[in-house]
Order: structure tokens, then sequence, then C-alpha cells
């Protein structure tokens, strides 16, 4: 096999930064007490290795603070890499901080020629992409106008137009592009995928974990500057959610939705009166979240303060946007409660959970064995979340099952 050659090689690379202990934060302190002489090292990035091929999409995950972006800045010649080393194949050009080698004073267009000379294109070669740039970044109307004056968001626009149409052979993008809006960054995110299909590289730096999965070939995953995992997105992504919902879950304890007695805003007759509502386990251990694809329960604990023939415990599931996703009820699998009195618990069993991630609520609502009368009615008894090890965020409410059948020549016929 032949083997893909190297864009970005890194070996063993760390960074160290020195803290002061005893900051001296204005210049009077400065004068009076002298320079701070109590210091500590710090390693955003530790021994870290890594391989991009070219032609590739790569991510970098982690939380905040894990050494991603002073990973990527070590990458695209900002900073210099404390120990180890990086290769790099070709021009690479970096989005990395907003409106960084941008000149306040100078106008959008006079520093489009600036950041093209800092990559090294010749006048001609700059002339020949400005027009395209402006278009890009729709700041034609501003393009004349002094950097300094610009929002927020009109810096995205023209820094991401600059660094792509620059011909980069490398092309180091951080979380920038989530300043821009929401058509903005489909712009961006098609020009990634051109330049993909162009046999460019792009190295990656997102929190969205989903657009990530989408887009890139391969992931490291960083935690506190080292290396945890490399390898496909889909795998590393899982492995990553799977660590942070299980210290999401260490953190918050789960707290049961609980009512006790009556309640006078509580709708129903009363004769049966729901005491409590939580998720939980097959084995019944609490849960504070649910997770996409693995099956779970809604308890829901009552008292029933005389005999109740075939009780229908319903439970609806509406999302945090406001839409009912869907009710779930014994009586709608034929579950025959039979006579109930005194105090019970039903687990409503959600198999292989097709809720994508997001916040839900319950609601619940008992019913005699006719539907007809109402006995309780208990609305946002419990909230809770749910979490995906593949990072769908945002891409509906429900998971439904599919197949599918690929044929590469069609029957004519």
């Amino acid at each position: 096999m032949t083997q893909i050659p190297l864009a970005v090689e890194a070996i063993g690379v760390g960074k160290r930064f020195q803290r002061h202990l005893d900051r001296r934060n204005t210049l009077k302190e400065r004068i009076v007490r002298g320079r701070s002489r109590r210091t500590e090292d710090f390693w955003a990035v530790r021994d870290v290795t890594l391989e991009v091929p070219q032609g590739s999409v790569y991510g970098l995950i982690g939380h905040n603070g894990s050494g991603k972006s002073t990973l990527l800045k070590m990458v695209g010649g900002i900073y210099r890499p404390t120990t180890g080393s990086i290769r790099t194949q070709g021009r690479v050009a970096s989005l990395i901080e907003l409106g960084a080698g941008f000149h306040p004073d100078m106008t959008g267009r006079e520093n489009i020629s600036l950041n093209g000379a800092i990559l090294g294109l010749s006048r001609k070669e700059i002339s020949a992409v400005t027009d395209e740039i402006i278009e890009f970044s729709g700041l034609s109307e501003f393009i004349n106008e002094p950097v300094k004056h610009y929002s927020s968001g009109m810096y995205v626009r023209l820094g991401f137009s600059v660094a792509v149409h620059m011909r980069p052979d490398v092309l180091l993008v951080d979380e920038v592009l989530s300043v821009g809006d929401e058509e903005f960054q489909r712009r961006c995110f098609d020009h990634l995928s051109g330049l993909r299909r162009a046999g460019k590289t792009i190295v990656v730096v997102s929190h969205g974990l989903g657009q990530l999965e989408a887009i890139c070939d391969d992931v490291t995953w960083l935690d506190h500057g080292t290396v945890q995992r490399s390898g496909s997105a889909p795998d590393i992504i899982a492995a990553y959610l799977q660590r942070v919902n299980a210290e999401e879950a260490a953190r918050n304890p789960m707290l049961l939705a609980h009512r006790e007695g009556l309640d006078d805003s509580r709708g129903g007759d009363g004769d049966i009166r729901a005491r409590s509502a939580s998720i939980v386990t097959l084995n019944g251990e609490p849960l504070n979240h649910a997770e996409t694809g693995t099956t779970f329960a809604v308890r829901v604990a009552f008292t029933a303060y005389e005999a109740i023939l075939g009780p229908n415990v319903r439970i609806a599931l509406q999302h945090e946007t406001g839409p009912l996703v869907t009710m779930l009820s014994n009586h709608r699998i034929g579950y025959d409660l039979g006579v109930v009195e005194g105090d019970a618990q039903i687990d409503l069993q959600l198999l292989n959970n097709p809720l994508l991630p997001g916040r839900y609520r319950v609601h619940i609502d008992i019913f005699d064995h006719t539907g007809i009368r109402l006995l309780d009615s208990w609305n946002e008894a419990l909230d809770f979340a749910v979490r995906s090890q593949r990072g769908e965020i945002n891409q509906g409410f429900v998971e439904l099952p599919v197949s599918v059948t690929f044929m590469p020549k069609p029957d004519a016929s």
C-alpha cells in the first residue's frame, strides 16, 4: 500500500508557560513591590504526537483549557514548542483568533493585501483573489472602511474569506466560526468541503461535535494538554461524550421530582396521587440523564386511596422547545394493572431510547380503566436531559429505525 504523505507531523510536542503566583496588576504595585518572584511552570500541551495526512480534515476536541488552541497555534507557527518538533508541508493559513493579523487602522482591502503578503503571495496573486474575497465576505459596502470599525461578525467574515482564498495547503480553523451568523456558517462549511475536494488539508478545533463528525476523517481528543485517544471521528467523539456524560452524572447526583400530599393545582378527583417521578435504569438505579439508544424507564410512584380497577398511567414527553414528542401508557401496550390499592410504582420503559439529545419534560396523567375519569394530573412532573455518544445535536427529536438497500446498477426494467 502507498503511504499517504503527511501535511502535519507533531512529535513529542509540549508547550510550557510561566504563571506568576503574586501578580502585580497595576503600575503602582509594580513600582512599590517590584517584579513578581513567585512563579510556577504550567504545561498547556505535553508530549503530543499526531500525524495529519495530506488532503484530510482533522479535528481536535476536548474541554475548554485542554490545549487544543495552543497546539493549533504551534502548528501555525504562532507559538514555538518548548519540547518536540512540528513539521508542515506547504503554505499554512490560520484562522485562529478573531482579527489576528489585521491592522485596525487599515481598511479591509488594505488588510487583504497585507495578509496576502505575510503568506508569501505576490502582488499579482493577491490582486487575482481580492474581488473573490470581498464577494465571499459580503463586505463590499464596508471594504474601504478601517477594520477597527467592524463588528466581531464582520471580522470573522473577512478573516475567514482571506484565509481560505489565499490558496493554503494547510488551513487551521479554530472556534471563531461560531461567531458568524447561520447563513455565513453554512457558506464556510460548503467552502471547506470544496477545499477538501481540491486536496487541501484542514485542521479544525470545535465544540460542535456533530459538525466535526460530519466533516472530519480523524480526530484527536486532548485532556489537560495530553492525548487521550486518536482515531476515526465517530469512535473518538463517542468515547469523549461517554466520558463527559459519566463526569456529569458524578457531579450531579439524581434528584427525584417529588411532591407529597394533595396539591390544589393538580387536576383529577384525587383517588390516586402520584408521589414521585424519576428516570432509572432497567435495574432500577436512578439516572440524571438518559442516553440515545440505551433503554431507560420513567418510574412513577403513586398511592391509590381506594381500590381502583385497571388504572391507566399515561406520560407525555415534551421537548424543551415546546413540541409534544409522544405519549406512553400501560393501556396503549395492553398492560392491565389489575386492582390497585395503597402504594405502588410503575416503570414505563423506553426501549433503545429513540430520543435525540436535548431536554425533555414529563407530564403524568392517571385515568381509570375506562379512560374517561381523570384521577390525577401532574404537570411538569419531571425534567431530564438526553445525551448521545455520537453528537447528534439539533437534528430533531427522535431517531427512527432505518435500513438501507444500495443498488449500484439499478434494474432498468
